[in-house]
């Protein structure tokens, strides 16, 4: 059997914690807490505190742990445009454009680079740290591996759509949510719970999505080539 190097996997608990709970907690309660304690902090002070975190997260994930994954460099940039329109009081307008437009951006281009060279949605329905390719591509004549790429160019389409549902209900909850003046409390508590109410309202029925696409790939698989989860699966061989 191959062996592996054991990599040090992110914690999705960690990932709620920092990019959601935290930044809302402080979004909606910081300059409350603050006045209780005899702080005087602006409500642009308290959006970049409540920023600070999941950045700072993002950035060490995107540098530190040298690992460039999708969703880190996602939500970085999310974060990021955030703090530019809240900290330069811009229209709460862009709010709802940027959260539309990252989910929108990222499905179209994953989509679209089945038909170039580099395709991108191997990188993530396909991977090495899911799926023991070696196993798999011993049990395929050229014939099965063209079928199989195909499931995959037709898997990608579902995950495109899941990124446009994505930024349809980011758009509706955003304009929902944001009603208040840029750089103001009133701002800093709605996009507190936006961040909140955007975790069952999207990343659940994404991740439900995902789970559902990862499920057609290794029924494919196992049709084309007789394996069964174990021997599809990499982590059925982890100790």
């Amino acid at each position: 059997m191959k062996e592996h190097t054991t990599k040090k996997k992110d914690n999705g608990l960690n990932n709620l914690i920092i990019n959601i709970v935290i930044p809302a907690i402080v979004l909606m309660k910081g300059t409350k807490w603050a006045t209780k304690l005899g702080i005087e902090v602006s409500s642009v002070q308290v959006l970049i505190i409540a920023l600070a975190l999941p950045l700072l997260y993002g950035l060490y994930d995107l540098i530190i742990n040298k690992e460039k994954n999708f969703i880190a460099v996602l939500g970085f940039v999310s974060i990021l445009l955030s703090g530019i329109v809240g900290v330069l009081k811009l229209s709460t307008d862009l709010i709802a454009i940027k959260e539309a437009a990252i989910p929108f951006i990222i499905g179209c281009v994953i989509y679209f680079s089945n038909f170039t060279s580099y395709p991108i949605a191997p990188k993530f329905l396909y991977h090495d740290d899911v799926f023991d390719k070696e196993a798999i591509n011993a049990q395929l004549d050229t014939t099965k591996q063209a079928t199989l790429k195909s499931n995959i160019k037709k898997a990608s389409f579902f995950l495109f759509l899941s990124f446009m549902l994505s930024a349809f209900l980011n758009f509706v909850l955003a304009k929902y949510f944001i009603q208040s003046p840029t750089g103001t409390e009133a701002f800093n508590d709605e996009l507190g719970q936006m961040t909140l109410y955007s975790y069952p309202i999207i990343v659940i029925p994404s991740m439900l999505i995902m789970i559902g696409i990862i499920w057609y790939i290794y029924s494919s698989i196992k049709k084309l080539t007789g394996l069964d989860s174990n021997g599809i699966f990499m982590f059925k061989k982890e100790d």
